[in-house]
């Protein structure tokens, strides 16, 4: 069970799948892929024209564009600290400086990005809903950033790999900036991880420099065969995200019914307190063939393992195992603080 990854489990139903994989004969894949007709279905979800989207190999693809298109060796970079780890990658990777503004706890920590945001910076990084934390900015915050970007002539990256999970998007005024670009993923709720599809957001001038750097056919055909039929199901998208949500109210009750500290948060995973017993808990489960997040260096972070939600019928499975485990892990520490 593999709920380290933040994937969309347990994955699309089989009849969509099925469907769209009908008629994929040996002529379709002889054939380099067209992409015009799904960019025109990409606009039209979100309510912006097909100039401004430009489709990629995934998201974090659409960040190497980013880098090779806007970022030069020697630029500073802001970043906050949690964030995905790609971005810091690719700061190493072009020779960027990277600016980081650090999360005390699970606020967005705006003070300290906007003081570092008027020191001057070459690219500014939001990821909202973040992960690892699950945290979110407030639409009043972002605004605020989004005006200093501007303001400075800096380019601004949102990230909304979750957004299905927490449906505000600066995505329209990604359209419409010099200075905003917003990124999306099919790789979460979508359970597209294995075929590698996202896309970026912004005016026409931006999506031209991505497109001058991006390979010819890197997004494949059948990626897009199977997103162009997500996008035609009448209620999957909603189904998918009630799906989502109902797994993560049954873990977040049934852990909780037995004092065991969780955090829910916006994305499609579940913090849960394990104070002194990640490690073990974390190898205990994998004993039990089930893999999740945890490790983190973040002080606020340290004593949580990170669960990616599944349906309610996966969350039951993922339950038995963990209470079972916890039990064990934490009866060491209650008999040493019996006998302190």
């Amino acid at each position: 069970m593999r709920l380290d990854m933040n994937e969309g489990l347990p994955g699309l139903p089989e009849g969509v799948v099925k469907e769209a994989l009908c008629g994929m004969d040996g002529e379709f894949l002889s054939s380099y892929p067209e992409y015009g007709e799904f960019i025109g279905k990409i606009s039209c979800h979100n309510g912006i024209a097909p100039e401004n989207i430009c489709l990629s190999n995934g998201s974090d693809a659409a960040i190497k564009y980013i880098f090779d298109a806007f970022v030069s060796s020697g630029d500073r970079v802001l970043l906050t600290d949690p964030s995905f780890a790609m971005y810091k990658v690719y700061c190493e990777m072009t020779g960027a400086e990277t600016v980081t503004a650090e999360y005390a706890g699970f606020s967005f920590p705006i003070e300290n990005f906007m003081e570092k945001l008027s020191e001057g910076v070459s690219m500014a990084v939001v990821v909202n809903p973040n992960n690892p934390s699950g945290s979110v900015i407030g639409e009043g915050d972002l605004d605020m950033i989004i005006a200093l970007a501007e303001k400075n002539d800096t380019l601004l990256v949102i990230d909304e790999a979750y957004f299905y999970f927490h449906p505000e998007t600066a995505i329209s005024k990604a359209a419409v900036s010099k200075n905003v670009i917003v990124l999306r993923t099919f790789s979460k709720l979508c359970s597209m991880a294995a075929l590698r599809l996202g896309y970026a957001a912004a005016c026409p001038e931006i999506i031209d420099g991505l497109r001058r750097v991006r390979p010819t056919f890197d997004v494949n055909a059948v990626a897009v065969r199977l997103a162009d039929r997500i996008l035609d199901e009448p209620g999957l998208i909603p189904g998918l995200v009630r799906s989502a949500e109902l797994g993560k109210e049954y873990l977040l009750e049934r852990l909780s019914s037995k004092g065991i500290e969780c955090r829910g948060g916006r994305a499609n995973f579940v913090l849960i307190r394990c104070p002194g017993m990640v490690g073990p808990l974390m190898k205990a489960l994998e004993e039990r063939k089930i893999l999740v997040g945890g490790g983190f260096k973040q002080p606020f972070l340290r004593d949580y393992i990170r669960v990616t939600v599944g349906d309610a019928g996966l969350m039951e499975t993922f339950c038995r195992e963990f209470l079972e485990v916890w039990e064990a892990a934490s009866a060491p520490f209650c008999k040493k603080a019996v006998c302190e």
